[in-house]
């Protein structure tokens, strides 16, 4: 990390302010060259005497100036890098942004690479590993909830949990060794079940966190939520609802629907993909039978499904729990049109309680009961009072916790027919892999395959 390194940090769209990052052992000697202001250029000892002070000044090149800048110097290690880093505050023109950032280079910088700004506050102890990978994902988040738990991770989520994980695991070995170095002395011990008691529930912990991590990740990739029901039942009309704007043809005419239709939206911060289907009935219509294949396949395969049921006419109760029973029990019932229900309509029918269905009743056209509709599909997908309990892992991260649960597995099924000398290389094995976690690694082609990720000004 001798060299110093620049790049955009800001993105490379017009906007009202541009941000060059400069960091490195050069970066006082390069300022001083492309900064003027009070008639000259500002000296090395002058920037360095006020770190983290904002200075107005312009940015020149070779003495022609190219824009009125703020300029701030961060001095090592009170920086983001850990290194003397400096940020440029241009107005957000790419061409006027890409002109200054050849200037730094020609006065001694080189362009950095992805994620190298991240990368060297690692190297500086500034971030662990898992902190630096947060970052990225944080960056890149697609939504509020994984901005969230992005932003749990930066703060330490991994390394506090991992951090857990190896404090145990070191006890454990300290209980072991001291049993096999002073088993001649009359000391007392934790019995064999009480340490493999630890050690389940250690292997626990870790279960907990990767089944965490697997149910924020398919929340992130978008949960699939079918509407679903009988032609004209107003299937269309609820996506428009729920979207906000008319995407789907809506028509009085039976059929209309020949293909599901998709479209994503975001129900506080959970990415949700919405699927509107053909209705489904007795057709001899080639097209339209196959549009009903379509809407039977993409039930099969939802997270979620909204059966909707047309209570503005009359409704044979038995008739159409013999039909769909098996189809609604695994659904929220969406009683639509109640603002003009049929009179024999009734929610509370002995044929919902025998099954415990409580339709969802709703007005597309008034907009009656869909903000309960939200709240129930959010209910069913995910319970937000729980969210403290989700974590994000990375592929790298996922695999090493894997890898402590085979090692506690094997440790504690040792425990029943081999010494402790046997089953503590288990937990010598399960620490490593705690350590590769936080990124006690040794190896370039670990670092550059996370960083590689990053953009170029991070």
């Amino acid at each position: 990390m001798n060299d110093t390194i620049a790049a955009i940090s800001s993105g490379n769209i017009p906007s009202a302010i541009g941000i060059i990052r400069l960091s490195g052992e050069d970066t006082l000697s390069i300022c001083s060259k492309v900064l003027f202001g009070k008639g000259s250029l500002l000296t090395p000892e002058f920037i360095g005497s006020n770190p983290r002070e904002a200075i107005y000044c312009d940015f020149v090149d070779a003495g022609n100036r190219l824009d009125q800048i703020v300029f701030l110097f961060f001095k090592n290690p009170n920086s983001y890098t850990g290194e003397d880093l400096a940020e440029f505050y241009l107005h957000g023109n790419p061409i006027l942004l890409k002109k200054a950032l050849q200037v730094i280079f020609k006065n001694g910088a080189r362009p950095a690479r992805e994620g190298e700004f991240t990368k060297r506050a690692f190297l500086s102890g500034k971030l662990d590993l898992t902190g630096a990978e947060a970052i990225g994902r944080l960056i890149s988040a697609r939504s509020s909830f994984e901005l969230e738990l992005a932003q749990k991770n930066v703060f330490g989520e991994i390394h506090r949990l991992s951090s857990r994980v190896r404090s145990d695991l070191i006890s454990l070995k300290a209980e072991c060794e001291a049993e096999i170095d002073f088993s001649t002395e009359d000391l007392t011990y934790e019995t064999k079940e009480e340490r493999k008691n630890r050690m389940i529930a250690l292997y626990e912990l870790c279960t907990k966190v990767l089944r965490n991590a697997k149910r924020a990740e398919s929340f992130i990739e978008q949960n699939k939520i079918v509407i679903y029901g009988e032609p004209n039942t107003g299937k269309s009309s609820l996506l428009n609802s729920l979207i906000g704007r008319e995407r789907a043809i809506v028509s009085n005419v039976p059929g209309t629907t020949r293909d599901y239709l998709s479209e994503s939206f975001s129900l506080n911060g959970i990415p949700l993909q919405l699927i509107d289907t053909a209705g489904v009935r007795e057709t001899e219509d080639s097209i339209e039978r196959m549009g009903i294949e379509r809407s039977q396949n993409e039930f099969a395969n939802a997270n979620l499904r909204l059966f909707v049921l047309d209570v503005s006419i009359p409704i044979d109760f038995e008739k159409f729990m013999i039909q769909h029973e098996s189809k609604i029990k695994n659904s929220i019932l969406v009683a639509n049109k109640i603002d003009i229900a049929h009179t024999n309509w009734n929610a509370t029918s002995a044929q919902f309680q025998a099954i415990e269905i409580n339709p969802c009743e709703v007005s597309c056209k008034t907009k009656q009961g869909l903000e309960e509709l939200l709240n129930s599909i959010q209910t069913h997908l995910i319970h937000i009072d729980k969210s403290d309990d989700f974590v994000l892992l990375e592929e790298r991260n996922e695999y090493y916790f894997r890898k402590i649960q085979d090692h506690l597995k094997l440790a504690i099924d040792l425990m029943e027919s081999a010494p402790a000398e046997i089953y503590i290389k288990e937990i010598d094995y399960a620490l490593e892999n705690v350590g590769l976690i936080n990124g006690k690694v040794g190896t370039e082609e670990i670092l550059g395959r996370i960083f590689s990720k990053f953009c170029v000004g991070k």
